[in-house]
């Protein structure tokens, strides 16, 4: 077996683990979690819907096990030669993201006085930070970036693109963060989302069309 093949599946088990960690916190919690367990929160923290337990616990956490093993898969798969530290980033922020939002929502249904979305912006906004310093050291790729047809074929398109856009989102997780415990915490989210998302592919499509 060689270097990359063991270091690969070293990783697959390591993060894989992380992300069922969240069902050893439930069964932890048992006696203190409802009987019916939220799986999704409204902008007005009522819960949208739920599961009984263990299943409230373990399915979510089991799902994004799998999402791993596929995100892991593709990497290990793809032909194209991508920074190491993106990569190393990508094959950890499914396991991290699942970790902390989980746990916190089974603190949350097991008596933890805090909002959901109190919980999921600022994670969010740690994430886009974190993405948003990459994404400029990406190169034209399939797998990660900021990415569309009239980007994908055009390097200089795509360098100046996924520039703007790592910028755009560390602003954008550093207005959330800011702003994620205050009243208007989660409309400054969804704004700050639009208006990076409009501005990054517009700019995309401009670069584009200069281009030809």
């Amino acid at each position: 077996m060689n270097e990359k093949k063991s270091t690969f599946i070293a990783t697959l088990i390591i993060t894989s683990c992380v992300c069922l960690m969240p069902i050893v916190l439930g069964f932890i919690l048992w006696d203190k979690l409802p009987e019916m367990l939220p799986q999704q929160y409204g902008w007005d923290d009522q819960v949208n819907w739920s599961l009984r337990k263990p299943a409230g616990f373990i399915l979510c956490p089991a799902i994004l096990a799998l999402v791993n093993v596929v995100i892991q898969s593709v990497l290990r798969l793809s032909k194209q030669q991508l920074n190491k530290k993106v990569v190393l980033l990508i094959s950890w922020l499914i396991p991290v993201l699942t970790l902390v939002v989980n746990c916190l929502m089974l603190l949350k249904a097991a008596g933890l006085g805090i909002s959901a979305i109190h919980i999921v912006i600022p994670v969010l906004s740690l994430m886009f930070i974190i993405i948003g310093n990459y994404l400029p050291k990406t190169e034209p790729n399939g797998v990660v970036g900021v990415r569309a047809p009239w980007i994908n074929g055009n390097p200089d398109v795509w360098a100046k693109t996924n520039r703007l856009g790592g910028i755009l989102m560390v602003i954008t997780g550093f207005v959330c963060l800011a702003t994620c415990f205050t009243p208007i915490g989660k409309y400054v989210f969804v704004i700050s989302l639009i208006v990076l998302m409009v501005i990054t592919l517009v700019y995309s499509l401009i670069l584009a069309a200069r281009s030809r």
